[in-house]
């Protein structure tokens, strides 16, 4: 298991978890479409923002307010993110990589792919 990442928009008290989607660590947000265009997409609605990716295993804490005891708690925008991407036609919602079988409402992974790399 390595280090996990979320992206923390201090400014406006949220976060994008990844959540459902193929990985948050270095390589998958890098590597993967979903992850990167949603990082992209954000950075540029939020300019002037306060926004860095914090740790799930660090103390370092990159903002002068707020503390990582609460921003884990902070709405998160990742679905709200990935509708945008899939609307302007940057991503498509193919499904499913992974669904438990035993909670498949709560465990699984989407299939999301870019429509420009067709």
């Amino acid at each position: 298991m390595g280090v996990e990442y979320v992206l923390i928009n201090e400014t406006k008290k949220e976060m994008i978890s990844f959540s459902h989607l193929n990985g948050n660590k270095k390589r998958e947000l890098a590597g993967n479409f979903a992850q990167s265009s949603i990082v992209t997409w954000y950075l540029l609605q939020n300019q002037g923002d306060q926004i860095q990716f914090v740790s799930d295993t660090s103390d370092d804490w990159p903002f002068e307010s707020g503390s990582r005891d609460v921003c884990f708690s902070y709405p998160d925008r990742t679905e709200q993110i990935l509708k945008q991407l899939i609307e302007q036609e940057i991503l498509k919602d193919l499904g499913y990589l992974y669904r438990d079988e035993d909670d498949p409402e709560n465990v699984y992974v989407k299939n999301i792919i870019n429509v420009w790399a067709k």
